[in-house]
């Protein structure tokens, strides 16, 4: 099967899945199940296979329709990635106003803070990573919502040079904090085979 088939056969199968979970199935559901009675109560004979069928219709298209589905809820990683990437985007547009270097330098903050929410959308099963995730999601919402924005209303380019190097140490010193699960996981996957190839 084709790559495009494979999709359209799997988007039916989604789109069966839901109906059956439906509302107006259930309802169609319940009719059919009606005229299933009427026969063994006696009374309607061998045409019940089509009062049943006639009955599910009928429940199916007076049946309540599903309420729509509720949109799933951002991540808090993909809000501070949003918010970081709007703050350097207003503050390239506004480089020529600010100290020389100040949009690179926050270009690369931003760069890092990205890198750390990436890390973060999947925690490693290190029960110390775990623990230190929530915190560590802290630290960067501080330096998206707060670190960065008072940096770029303190007046005077030696201040804001300054307060950018501290929160840019703050941002590298995070990074190096949160684990890469890929490049573990690939060093572990090394290491095995490595072990295996060894074994006589």
């Amino acid at each position: 099967m084709t790559a495009p088939a494979a999709r359209r056969s799997g988007r039916r199968g989604r789109a069966v899945r839901r109906y059956l979970g439906s509302r107006r199935n259930t309802a169609g559901t319940a009719g059919a199940l009606c005229g299933v009675g009427l026969h063994l109560a006696g009374i309607v004979g061998d045409v019940w296979p089509v009062v049943a069928a006639g009955l599910y219709g009928v429940g199916a298209l007076v049946g309540p329709s599903d309420p729509p589905a509720r949109a799933p809820e951002p991540r808090l990683t993909d809000e501070l990635r949003s918010e970081a990437t709007e703050l350097l985007r207003r503050v390239q547009s506004r480089a020529a106003d600010l100290p020389r270097g100040t949009a690179a330098e926050v270009d690369r903050i931003v760069r890092s803070v990205q890198l750390a929410l990436d890390r973060l959308d999947e925690v490693s099963d290190e029960e110390a990573d775990r623990i230190a995730a929530p915190g560590r999601l802290a630290d960067v919402a501080e330096i998206v919502r707060a670190d960065l924005p008072g940096c770029l209303d303190e007046p005077g380019a030696r201040e804001l040079r300054g307060r950018l190097a501290l929160v840019a140490e703050r941002a590298d010193r995070l990074v190096a904090q949160v684990p890469d699960v890929h490049a573990r996981r690939a060093a572990d996957l090394t290491r095995e085979m490595r072990l295996r190839h060894e074994r006589p």
